[in-house]
């Protein structure tokens, strides 16, 4: 049994963990804390800071699947200033290892960069941007670099044929130095180029229903091609996808199809489909990266690659086919007392993408693979929600043993130009939601189901208490792992502030869908210390039903 008491600045939480088979006792700290401080309009300073006294904190005590797994936890402090033309910022990141890394881990001390936007040149159509920084990669064990990277770009705006389709060509040079190279001390550089052509079309119709109102048709058919020649990277550190820019011959086709109900100002996505898929122009691809636990890098050691490991692959000209539909509101839908709070400058969260407070939809993605005829992946995920008094999601998840499509890339976010290695098959389904009840508090499970092995290896119970006056919550949770079992809570004052930590993840991402515009949340609800204003929409109340 192991028990663990954690406060960290203006929350308390504490966890307590059993584990099969051990006995062990153990004191374990975690220090997280976040600060924002805007010094002028145009200067701004963040710091946030994730450090644990034991590696294995996180993958034993974590209630989040994605914190278990990862391999380390950052720290960082990030000034931005914003200039005439453009903005700088200067950053520092330390990364202290989890699952892997150790004193060989790069860390970026510091990085400082300088963006330019898309500014005309000259009162032309030709539009020139750049991104440029300098990186110092410094580590307790092996060798430091640094490293300047430079991407100045040429865009126009969209050229138009006969208001019927527009192109927009773009271009882009990156120059990289490194101060050495990755077996020797010489110094080293690589110059990559990268033209884009993107024809676009849009076709809309509205028709009008029965009810006076009006149904919205579009189709929006596009094409992009993508040039990148090979360039060796073979004597180069690889730490982020900067050093890592495999050439690119790519046809990209896609269309997507919305139908759009409106009554008003109000509307409701009836439809938004989208479906895309990339052609190999060029040579296919033969190699692919290897993200297997333990496998050891081409250069480098487990904890911290400089090549990563790959396998053969066997490439094709057509990837697999992208589908993704959505039916019903996924954009939030705020009340008019959190509508009222953004005309006023508060409503951070809206430009954030919070969830709504109201949101029923489906949603389903999925990728085809041609040469298979069968789906290689498919996500869907439901919601069907009343208000902020309840709601009820449910989701599954599959994917096809076999190579995994990578989503995009540092040049388009929507290409299928690589896959990764061959990973075996999963297939699981997720349930859960939550209600609120008369008394205060509101009350949220969910739970998951491994198909593939036929086992549950995580559900989760959460609960949370607003007093009448909103001045103080109580948050608590029970989870069930196959090995173990964790209880936490956390206690939030409002009057003083919060502090978002690893205990209240699981909290926050199953009750919020219920709790946007509340005050006195266990974590940082935009608007200030105190909140947002009270959601406009009635509370349960003793006795009666809220409607």
């Amino acid at each position: 049994m192991v028990h663990q008491c954690l406060a960290a600045d203006r929350v308390a939480e504490c966890v307590c963990v059993s584990q099969t088979g051990q006995d062990v006792h153990q004191t374990r700290a975690l220090i997280t804390g976040t600060h924002t401080q805007q010094f002028t309009p145009d200067l701004l300073l963040r710091v946030r800071a994730n450090l644990v006294t034991d590696p294995n904190y996180l993958q034993q005590l974590s209630n989040s699947g994605v914190q278990r797994a990862l391999p380390s936890s950052e720290s960082n402090l990030l000034a931005s200033q914003r200039l005439a033309y453009g903005n700088t910022y200067l950053l520092g990141q330390y990364l202290q290892p989890l699952q892997s890394g150790g004193g060989d881990t790069f860390q970026r001390l510091p990085e400082i960069g300088y963006s330019l936007p898309n500014l005309s040149l000259f009162n032309s159509p030709v539009l020139m941007g750049t991104d440029m920084n300098f990186v110092n990669f410094y580590r307790e064990q092996g060798f430091t670099q640094n490293r300047i990277d430079v991407l100045p770009g040429l865009s126009t705006d969209v050229v138009d044929f006969g208001h019927i389709m527009g192109l927009t060509p773009q271009v882009k040079v990156r120059e990289v130095y490194y101060t050495r190279g990755v077996q020797n001390t010489e110094s080293q550089h690589r110059e990559t180029f990268w033209a884009g052509l993107d024809a676009t079309s849009k076709l809309s119709r509205r028709f009008r229903t029965s009810e006076d109102n009006t149904l919205l048709h579009t189709v929006e058919p596009s094409i992009m091609y993508e040039y990148v020649p090979p360039t060796s990277q073979s004597q180069l550190t690889q730490i982020d996808q900067v050093d890592d820019l495999p050439k690119k011959n790519l046809l990209t086709y896609a269309i997507r199809s919305r139908l759009l109900e409106q009554a008003g100002s109000s509307s409701f996505n009836w439809l938004d489909f989208t479906m895309a898929q990339s052609y190999h122009v060029g040579a296919v691809q033969t190699r692919a990266r290897d993200f297997t636990p333990g496998v050891s890098p081409l250069l480098g050691s487990i904890t911290q690659p400089l090549q990563p490991a790959t396998v053969a692959i066997e490439g094709k000209k057509l990837s697999d086919i992208w589908m993704r539909a959505v039916i019903g509101n996924t954009t939030p839908q705020y009340t008019q007392a959190q509508l009222a709070d953004a005309a006023f400058g508060q409503g951070a969260g809206i430009v954030l993408g919070q969830q709504p407070a109201t949101n029923q939809y489906l949603t389903i993605d999925a990728f085809f693979d041609p040469y298979r005829s069968s789906v290689s992946q498919l996500n869907t995920t439901l919601r069907v929600q009343q208000t902020n008094y309840w709601y009820l999601e449910v989701g599954q998840r599959f994917t096809h043993d076999g190579n995994r499509v990578r989503r995009g890339d540092v040049w388009n976010p929507i290409s299928f130009t690589e896959v990764y290695a061959p990973t075996p098959e999963i297939q699981f389904v997720t349930a859960g939601g939550a209600f609120r009840t008369p008394w205060g508090w509101t009350v949220g499970a969910k739970g998951y189901y491994d198909v593939k092995n036929g086992r549950s290896p995580e559900y989760d119970v959460v609960g949370l208490y607003q007093n009448p006056c909103k001045c103080w919550s109580l948050g608590v949770y029970y989870l069930q792992f196959p090995d173990r079992q964790q209880y936490n809570f956390m206690l939030s004052l409002t009057g003083i502030g919060w502090t978002e930590n690893f205990g209240t993840v699981v909290v926050r991402s199953i009750l919020s869908p219920l709790l946007i515009g509340e005050k006195g949340l266990p974590w940082a609800a935009p608007g200030g210390p105190y909140g947002r204003p009270q959601s406009d929409i009635p509370q349960p109340e003793m006795g009666g039903n809220g409607r």
